[in-house]
């Protein structure tokens, strides 16, 4: 388990194998779940990663995702910020200031989750967290405390997190290592700086740190992520200085062979800015597109078009939405892509497709971009690649608008019901949110989206509709979504996401059902979270007294897994006192208690969103990269 993987239940995984996991996972339908015999956290590494997408070049043996499930995949990893409304809490105090705590943390639904306090975190959690660390040398004790402490990012009384992290990075251990690299960058203290930097190196003062001949490079690809979470979270222009001259080296040096080293500096490079539009960073965001768009352009053959795949994504999240002459140039360089003589491969054309919904705005808002949602569209009815087509549609729903909005109508009439309608569906949502967010729910959609779902094929394509229905806004639907609950409760993959659709909606009504099913549920665990996230949203003032009972009555390690993970998005403080019993209860098993450190983790996470969504949201899995996602270590795999 070590850093407590996201991702444990999916396509193609057996019961049998899952018993050696743990962790948080993505669901039903993950493209980054490990196969039966691949590495697990926590569990032997026999073998390679799962295949990561549809139609997308494979990094290690496993199960394909079938065409009927891949809209998941897109879900599970957006979804945290349709869950979790709200802004990061960068946006607010300073980081490790003493009113960082103070102010909305998760959800905008005002509901009895007492949040913890400074106090709370210092003097309780983070020493709980660090005697467990001291008492326990087991990895996914180790490794759970480690990337908590990093969530949680605060010293405590005697206790500098940094120099305590420091002191993994020398361990026999390789997930511990590179989980505690990478936590040192979330944690993002100033001093951390030129400790990361040694390991991104491999330079003496890093060796040294690592206590080897050499940092080796999957250790120096964790520095990189974790040097891009650090300067993110900076607004000192001389860090993200460093960093980013750091990391462009890294890009640009032809010596390096190990392409995740390479690939984690581009996506730490794109982290640099948190808010594009507000940044007062721009010239340097600029800069740095302007760097890695020249380097995107090279010829450097099919081999290393993996990682130049990553470009675009990065560029997006530098840029954000807009028109600028920068935009404009990144815009076209991209869409261009779709219909080049010398076709690049389909990781290129997966990611183009993403940084266009990234960039983009609504022919409505800006005339000139109509263009590019063309391309888009068209790239959607003549492409070859599935997974760079059903990508085009998300990024008509990103960028949104009437015109658009009419054509993805227009398309759902003419999409495959089983295969291409649920992507449509989602789109749709996706603008229909954007809406719903100003106070103006889509209820014409949302009637259109309850009429065709009976009609949809049975379990995953009809669960596309349920989430779809409830990002249109429209609490009329509330008792559909209900109603569809009861009649449909043993196909957990469709009443989770059923459970989404009612948390999205957030209406009150439903909490009863929600507290019934997660009760229910004990042995379904994807069912279990999806209830859980779904009660703490709508504000059920007793759920993580729920999943307390529950956890204490539970030896299954993915039930372990889903409530610590909806412990941790609920995030109420009076799971803090039984969360710190566990961990110092040595007669409850290892694993449980490292289960237990990662929700205090959860508990006490400073941001609004997860920590790994700047990363998650838009990332191209077509573009597989180990340490970014493998079902199990990967940057997004952990919890």
């Amino acid at each position: 388990m070590g850093p407590i993987s996201r991702t444990l239940l999916g396509i193609g995984v057996l019961a049998s194998s899952l018993l050696a996991h743990g962790g948080q996972y993505r669901g039903p339908g993950d493209p980054t779940v490990p196969p039966p015999g691949g590495r697990v956290p926590g569990g032997p590494s026999t073998g390679g990663p799962a295949n990561p997408s549809v139609g997308a070049p494979t990094t290690g043996s496993g199960p394909a995702i079938t065409e009927e499930v891949s809209w998941q995949a897109w879900w599970e990893f957006n979804k945290d910020e349709f869950l979790q409304l709200g802004t990061l809490a960068q946006n607010g105090p300073t980081t490790g200031s003493d009113d960082f705590y103070l102010g909305p943390r998760r959800t905008e639904v005002a509901f009895d989750a007492m949040q913890p306090t400074l106090l709370d975190l210092r003097e309780r959690i983070v020493p709980a967290l660090v005697q467990l660390m001291g008492r326990e040398r087991n990895r996914d004790i180790q490794s759970a405390c480690a990337m908590a402490l990093g969530k949680i990012g605060l010293d405590a009384t005697g206790i500098d997190i940094t120099q305590v992290l420091c002191g993994l990075v020398a361990r026999d251990d390789q997930e511990v290592r590179e989980t505690a690299v990478l936590a040192i960058g979330v944690a993002a203290r100033p001093q951390a700086l030129p400790v990361l930097l040694s390991l991104l190196r491999d330079d003496a003062q890093g060796r040294k740190l690592a206590a080897r001949n050499e940092v080796g490079d999957r250790t120096r690809a964790y520095a990189a992520y974790g040097l891009g979470f650090l300067a993110r979270r900076s607004e000192d222009s001389a860090v993200k200085g460093e960093v980013h001259d750091a990391l462009l080296a890294i890009v640009r040096d032809k010596t390096i062979q190990h392409r995740d080293l390479r690939s984690a500096a581009v996506c730490g490079l794109g982290l640099l800015i948190a808010e594009p539009e507000r940044s007062a960073h721009k010239r340097l965001a600029w800069q740095t597109v302007e760097e890695l768009l020249a380097w995107y352009q090279l010829d450097l053959g099919r081999g290393d078009e993996t990682i130049q795949a990553q470009v675009p994504v990065a560029i997006g999240r530098l840029l954000g939405r807009g028109t600028s002459p920068v935009h404009e140039h990144c815009k076209e360089q991209f869409v261009v892509e779709f219909s080049a003589t010398n076709r690049r491969s389909n990781a290129i054309l997966q990611s183009a497709a993403l940084a266009l919904g990234m960039l983009c705005q609504p022919a409505e808002m800006h005339a000139k971009d109509a263009a590019f949602s063309h391309g888009l569209r068209q790239h959607y009815e003549r492409g070859v690649d599935k997974l760079s087509r059903y990508y085009a549609l998300m990024a008509l729903g990103r960028i949104g608008g009437e015109a658009n909005k009419q054509w993805l109508l227009q398309a759902y009439t003419r999409g495959h019901k089983a295969t291409e309608r649920p992507w449509i569906v989602l789109a749709m949502g996706l603008i229909a949110q954007a809406a719903a967010r100003t106070g103006d729910p889509d209820e014409a959609l949302s009637r259109m989206l309850m009429d065709e779902m009976p009609h949809a094929p049975k379990q995953v394509p009809q669960a596309a509709y349920a989430v779809a229905i409830g990002m249109t806004g429209d609490r009329a639907a509330v008792a559909f979504l209900l109603r569809h609950m009861r009649e449909n409760e043993l196909q957990e993959q469709l009443s989770g996401y059923t459970c989404v659709g009612l948390a999205l909606l957030g209406d009150p009504v439903a909490a009863p059902l929600l507290a019934e099913v997660m009760e229910r549920s004990q042995r379904r665990p994807f069912l279990l979270l999806q209830a859980a996230v779904g009660l703490g949203r709508i504000g059920d003032k007793v759920a993580t007294q729920r999943l307390l009972d529950m956890m204490a009555r539970s030896e299954s390690v993915v039930v372990l897994a889903a409530i610590a993970t909806a412990i941790g998005q609920i995030g109420d403080k009076r799971a803090i006192d039984p969360l710190i019993a566990v961990t110092k209860n040595d007669e409850v098993t290892k694993l449980a208690r490292a289960f237990a450190a990662a929700a205090l983790g959860g508990v006490g996470d400073r941001s609004v969103l997860p920590w790994n969504a700047p990363l998650s949201r838009d990332s191209n899995y077509g573009a597989p990269v180990d340490t970014l996602m493998n079902g199990s270590t990967g940057v997004l795999d952990i919890l």
